[in-house]
Order: C-alpha cells, then sequence, then structure tokens
C-alpha cells in the first residue's frame, strides 16, 4: 500500500512537471516586429559587385608589428574612393584622421535631429604566409566567381564599407538628402585596436561636440542552419560586443644541444600550458545579451527546441551543451580562449632557450578581462599568468 502512495505519489509529480514544460513552451509568444517588405532596389549588381572586388584588390593590411605598416595601399584606397563614388565625393564634406582614417559627414535636413555613424573598417588582417595555395582564389585577387566577390575584406568589412557608399551615392543620384545628419566614420587600423582611427575619430567629434544618437557597426550575420530548431535565416543583430585581452606566455630555460635534450623543453613545457588552457575553457553563460536572443529565439523554434529555451531552470545545463557544442554557437556563450601565436627555436639540432605563445580571449559580455586572468591563473601550472 505504501509503495502505491509513492508511485501515485511520483505520477503526480511527473504530471504536474509535464504540464508546468508544456504550458511554459506554449505561453511564450513571438516578439518580432512585422514589417512591410523594403522594396526591391534596381541596380546594376554586376558593376556594384566590380566595385567591391577593386576595394579587395587594394591591400590595406594591419600587420601585427605596427613598423611593418605600409601607408601606400592606404592613400591608394582613398584614390579608389573618391574614383569610383563621385557623388559621393562632391556631396558629402570628408577628410582624413590620422592619416588614413575618414570620416564624412552627410548633412541632414532636420539640424533638431542627433545625427547617427555609420562604422567600418578599411584594414583587414594579412594572409598567414605559405598558406596562398590552399586560398580558392588568390586573397588579394577580388574574383568575382559562383555568384560570390571573393577576397580578403569581402566579409569584414570592406563590403559594409561599399555598400554604404554605394547606397549613398545612388540616393544622391537620385536628389534625395537624409533628415538626419549621417556620419560614415572609417577607421584604418580597427584589426590592431582600432586606437588611430575609431578612438581617434570618436576623440574628434567629442571635441567639436558632437553627440550621436546611435552608432551602426558590423554587427552580426544571417546565418542559415546555424541554430537548432530554426529552419531558414536567422538575422543576428548585435546589441552588445565583446572586448579581448590578449595575453603572452613565456617560458625561459637554459638551452643547449638537441643531442642531450632535458626532461622538458621550453617548447614542451609551453606546449603542455597551451593544451591546459584548451582544455579548461572559460564556462557557458546564458546572460545578458545571449539570454536576450534566446527570449527573441524560442518562440520561432520547433516544439522541442523551444521546450528547452522556455524551462531553462530545468534544461539550463542541457540548453548549454548543446549550443555549445559547435565553435561557432560555444563563441556566443562564453569567453573563448585561443591560442594565435606560437614562436620558439632558430635550428633544427639547438634547444631553444625561450618559448613563446600569445592567447587571445574573446571576453563575452558580462565577463572583464580581470576576472579572466584571474581565473586562467588559478589553473595549475599558470600562477604567473599577466598580460
Amino acid at each position: 500500500m505504501k509503495l502505491k502512495k509513492i508511485a501515485a505519489l511520483f505520477g503526480l509529480v511527473v504530471v504536474v512537471l509535464a504540464c508546468v514544460l508544456v504550458i511554459n513552451t506554449l505561453r511564450i509568444k513571438s516578439l518580432q516586429v512585422e514589417a512591410e517588405p523594403a522594396p526591391d532596389v534596381p541596380m546594376n549588381e554586376i558593376a556594384a559587385a566590380e566595385r567591391l572586388a577593386g576595394a579587395l584588390r587594394i591591400q590595406t593590411i594591419s600587420p601585427e608589428d605596427p613598423a611593418d605598416f605600409d601607408s601606400v595601399p592606404f592613400l591608394q584606397f582613398h584614390t579608389y574612393l573618391e574614383e569610383t563614388f563621385p557623388n559621393v565625393h562632391s556631396t558629402l564634406t570628408w577628410e582624413t584622421v590620422n592619416e588614413y582614417s575618414l570620416l564624412y559627414r552627410w548633412d541632414g535636413s532636420d539640424p533638431n535631429l542627433e545625427p547617427i555613424a555609420l562604422l567600418a573598417h578599411i584594414d583587414v588582417v594579412p594572409v598567414e604566409p605559405g598558406t596562398d595555395d590552399t586560398w580558392t582564389y588568390g586573397a588579394y585577387d577580388g574574383r568575382i566567381e559562383d555568384g560570390f566577390v571573393w577576397g580578403r575584406g569581402a566579409l569584414d568589412m570592406k563590403n559594409i564599407l561599399i555598400a554604404t557608399l554605394e547606397a549613398a551615392e545612388m540616393l544622391i543620384a537620385e536628389g534625395i538628402q537624409p533628415r538626419r545628419t549621417i556620419y560614415f566614420a572609417f577607421g584604418h587600423d580597427e584589426e590592431r585596436g582600432g586606437q588611430n582611427g575609431a578612438v581617434a575619430i570618436a576623440a574628434l567629434l567629442e571635441s567639436r561636440g558632437i553627440r550621436l544618437d546611435h552608432v551602426l557597426d558590423e554587427g552580426g550575420a544571417i546565418v542559415d542552419g546555424m541554430v537548432p530548431g530554426i529552419e531558414g535565416a536567422v538575422a543576428v543583430v548585435g546589441v552588445a560586443e565583446k572586448g579581448y585581452a590578449s595575453v603572452e606566455l613565456l617560458v625561459e630555460m637554459t638551452g643547449g644541444h638537441s643531442s642531450m635534450p632535458p626532461a622538458q623543453s621550453a617548447i614542451g613545457i609551453l606546449s603542455a600550458g597551451i593544451q591546459r588552457l584548451e582544455e579548461n575553457q572559460m564556462p557557458l553563460t546564458i546572460t545578458g545579451a545571449t539570454e536576450a536572443a534566446f527570449d527573441y529565439l524560442g518562440p520561432e523554434m520547433s516544439f522541442g527546441p523551444r521546450l528547452f529555451v522556455s524551462n531553462q531552470w530545468l534544461f539550463g545545463g542541457l540548453l548549454k551543451r548543446i549550443f555549445g557544442a559547435s565553435a561557432e554557437r560555444s563563441a556566443m556563450l562564453r569567453t573563448t580562449t585561443a591560442p594565435t601565436i606560437f614562436q620558439a627555436g632558430i635550428k633544427e639540432n639547438v634547444l631553444p632557450s625561450t618559448s613563446r605563445a600569445v592567447v587571445n580571449h574573446r571576453i563575452l559580455s558580462g565577463d572583464n578581462s580581470a576576472e579572466v586572468l584571474e581565473r586562467r591563473s588559478k589553473l595549475p601550472d599558470f600562477e604567473s599568468y599577466n598580460p
């Protein structure tokens, strides 16, 4: 009799739990905003693609070492924009900032409205030496093939820069003036932190007493098939941005000849340290902007995934594991740890006395660099983990 009561109570608990889960799943409503589709804009897509391709052929590279910076391509890029978008350069006020960044002002018709800024960056990261043959097309060929424009900067982010100027060029030709003043801010060193570009532009605007209503940067992407439970495309709107902290790890010890190696070499010690960091990733977290993203994604999912999203009090851990299964989705939920540079050795039969690595952390909104460095330093063998 006692077992029957326990079984009945257990069954009741299961039924109540199931009801709670289903009710929570069904009660969440779509947060999508109804909007009329934007009208198609007639344009010569082939010519527009060629203009982007031309921008990709100019090697505006931000090298790791500022001493290797080549200014000539940046000046060539300025000239290319002037020649390619004549309406923009004859209508908008524009200037260079710190020689290589560009700031445009498109005056609006209503001076009472605060201006906005549209951001992009001119520079691209370098190509790893020796990898040229692994590219489908040359990194700086600016090829148009298979319906795509191929080249370094096609996604990050000469595409946005050129698209911004394409839109302005067309609107000016149609005699359209914006109500609100618009700034185009194109930095030249974003891939090195933006200190001489974006930071300088911001300081210049502040010195002129210009207060912006809002800023639009490169933001997210439109992804297809990356979000479990949603068929079709999802537009990722960036409302927060990760910061970063790059940390240098250095092992120093007595060198020597490879014929008499010690039990542990500088390379071996540092390699073990890097492995330790990769095996002990920062925790997955659903908070802040990521939590808000789930609020919007959940109602659009099929029933199964929606059940998990709407009942995170029970399935939060499983949800994090599911979303953390891929590199792209994992980066949404944690501060990432990425070894990006490893340097050691000068000759095959010489033991290096130093071994150096750089680990790049992209800081999740809500974390901060001090907490990340403290947490990493508490791993065994990482008593000294300093930027």
